[in-house]
């Protein structure tokens, strides 16, 4: 069994400051992913709720477009009906 030199405890040493280093690194990149994800989830909320508006507008206005119709189409058949089922005024 050989012993082991203050060389050999050295590079140990140095071996395990270089993995810890590069973790330390690999770890500083995941933060600053995950804040770039997180201001990117934030502004797709914002985007949403934009959509969200547009979407109500939208659908006040169809609802308004839909009454319109209908009322229409109900105002002609009122008025046919009225004009063929009463007698002519002699």
């Amino acid at each position: 069994m050989s012993a082991l030199t203050d060389n050999d405890l050295k590079e140990l040493k140095d071996l395990i400051t270089s993995k810890f280093e590069s973790i330390s690194k690999d770890l500083n990149d995941i933060k600053v992913d995950v804040a770039t994800i997180k201001s990117d989830v934030n502004g797709l909320g914002k985007r949403l709720d934009d959509t969200n508006k547009r979407i109500d507008n939208l659908e006040f206005t169809n609802r308004g477009i839909f009454i319109t119709v209908i009322s229409g189409l109900l105002l002609a058949v009122i008025t046919l009906t009225v004009k063929f089922l009463t007698p002519p005024i002699s």
